[in-house]
């Protein structure tokens, strides 16, 4: 509904006054952080504010009003986001000294121009030429000095909320909120998990965990129940015309041999072994589990080099992110840690048992640092790969590749010079840029649909929307459309038809396939 409502938001001011109207983005913080405060107050919520602002207009801030806010912002964790419209890139905000550009902003001296007349003489006009525009540029000043103030005034607003800037200038605002918002990991609302850690036999520290990388899944369904009336049998519908649907729950039921339902009581719980089944109760399971009862905790077994983990290729994810938390000692500890780790190019094995009396994983403790060594920028940190045991490893046996398969020298030159002519440029494509296009293509759908609602036709189609119609709504555009990935197809295509010439495809036929053979085969063809 708010989607839709703001399709209808209206300007209430009088056009020809609207340029001179002025507004103070400190009053929409006020009304934002009031509005929040009365919505989720009491409720689990990850709590934003982004507000969207030219910061051209001059302010009277009230000093005392505007620290109660954000001490009510940061008891709700909320994290203020500023998209501001014109802003120079970067979070930095000049100062006036750095602005100043020597003779640039002084007055041009006034000029003696002549105009020759038929009969020679010479009118003379002294004065500046510029003298009209002399005041819309000094108004222009004064404005980039307000906007310049008021910008300095935003970056210290967001950094007591943990938030941040982001300077749009023309660019797309969904793309800037969802590609350039930083990292939650570290900050209040993630360091939720307090782990021991025991750096050496005797030497432990508190530490923080949050996760630093998470499979972002696809959202599940709601799954509701169409209301009908009891006498017509058709879909009931709201005031604004919607489906009227009611909540649903799932509910499992067991049946015997003989399709009799076997009531809870009745039930067991058995792992098979062979052609038998094993029962297992709670009481076993917790049994099972007491010899590995252990609270929160990252225990360091020892150090490996970093080249043996790295090139092993069995990191898994996700990875956490250990710091120090609130503790001086253990913010210094850690860092400390990690920059030994750097210098001498080892990481750490350790154990992590990341939920009290859960199963512990085995992991790989890698140096991690973020941005500049210092508070205000960022620091240093460990990153935790969990390593796989033995039981979880897959062991696959390839068949051999016969020695005429293994190709010539002008076999391996095709390869590498397709491999050469597809290399990405520095600094693009990287994966921790590029958002999902499914969840794209999904977001945008759910947002189309929220603003453009379907028809009563469409509502009622049991086969659901036809294709073109869903691809309308979510814009979906997969990898081999970005422009990058077009760009090195073109610049490629000289080596892709020499790889293909080299390496000819042969089209699959299933009447090809060879037969599955048996041990007793070769005795029936005798």
């Amino acid at each position: 509904h708010t989607l839709r409502a703001i399709k209808n938001v209206q300007c209430t001011i009088n056009e020809s006054i609207s340029s001179t109207v002025e507004g103070s983005f400190c009053d929409g913080l006020i009304l934002a952080a009031d509005a929040l405060h009365r919505r989720t107050k009491g409720k689990k919520y990850k709590r934003k504010v982004v507000m969207i602002t030219d910061a051209e207009h001059e302010l009277e801030v009230n000093g005392e009003q505007l620290q109660c806010v954000l001490d009510g912002l940061n008891d709700m964790e909320a994290q203020l986001v500023v998209v501001g419209i014109g802003f120079e890139e970067g979070v930095s905000i000049p100062s006036n000294d750095e602005d100043s550009d020597g003779d640039s902003d002084k007055e041009p001296d006034a000029v003696v121009s002549g105009i020759e007349e038929e009969d020679g003489t010479i009118i003379k006009e002294e004065g500046n030429p510029d003298e009209m525009t002399h005041d819309i540029k000094q108004e222009n000043g004064m404005r980039q000095l307000i906007k310049r103030e008021n910008e300095k005034l935003l970056l210290s607003i967001v950094q007591e909320t943990n938030g941040c800037i982001l300077a749009a200038n023309g660019g797309n605002l969904t793309e800037l909120l969802r590609t350039q918002l930083p990292c939650l990991a570290g900050m209040k609302k993630s360091q939720r998990k307090k782990y021991e850690f025991r750096i050496a036999p005797n030497l432990k520290v508190t530490a923080r965990s949050a996760y630093l990388t998470e499979q972002h899944k696809m959202p599940t369904t709601i799954k509701e129940a169409y209301q009908f009336h009891p006498e017509t049998g058709e879909k009931l519908r709201d005031g604004n015309g919607e489906l009227m649907t009611s909540p649903t729950r799932l509910l499992t039921e067991h049946f015997d041999d003989e399709d009799n339902i076997v009531p809870y009581d009745n039930r067991t719980d058995a792992y098979r072994y062979g052609s038998d089944l094993i029962p297992v109760g709670k009481m076993d399971l917790l049994g099972i589990n007491a010899a590995f009862v252990s609270p929160e905790s990252i225990e360091m077994i020892g150090y490996l080099d970093r080249m043996d983990v790295i090139s092993s290729n069995l990191l898994m994810g996700p990875a956490y992110a250990v710091t120090g938390g609130e503790s001086k000692k253990s913010r210094t500890a850690i860092a400390a840690l990690s920059q030994a780790l750097e210098e001498t190019d080892k990481v750490g094995f350790c154990r992590l048992v990341r939920t009290k009396n859960g199963d512990p994983k085995i992991g790989a403790l890698l140096p991690k640092l973020d941005g500049c060594e210092t508070r205000e920028q960022g620091g240093r940190y460990l990153v935790f790969l969990q390593l796989p045991f033995a039981d979880d490893l897959q062991h696959h046996f390839d068949r051999p590749i016969p020695l005429e398969s293994r190709g010539d020298f002008k076999d391996e030159q095709v390869c590498d010079d397709l491999i050469d002519s597809m290399m990405l440029p520095d600094d693009e494509f990287q994966s921790e840029q590029v958002s999902s296009p499914a969840l794209k293509a999904h977001n945008r759908m759910i947002a189309h649909f929220a603003m453009n609602p379907m028809s009563p036709e469409e509502e009622m189609q049991e086969e659901g929307l036809a294709e073109e119609r869903i691809s309308e709504a979510s814009q979906a555009k997969p990898l081999c459309d970005f422009d990058v990935v077009k760009m090195l197809s073109k610049n490629a295509t000289k080596q892709i038809d020499a790889f293909v010439e080299n390496f000819p495809l042969v089209e699959h036929r299933p009447e090809d396939d060879k037969k599955e053979h048996f041990w007793g085969d070769a005795s029936r063809s005798k």
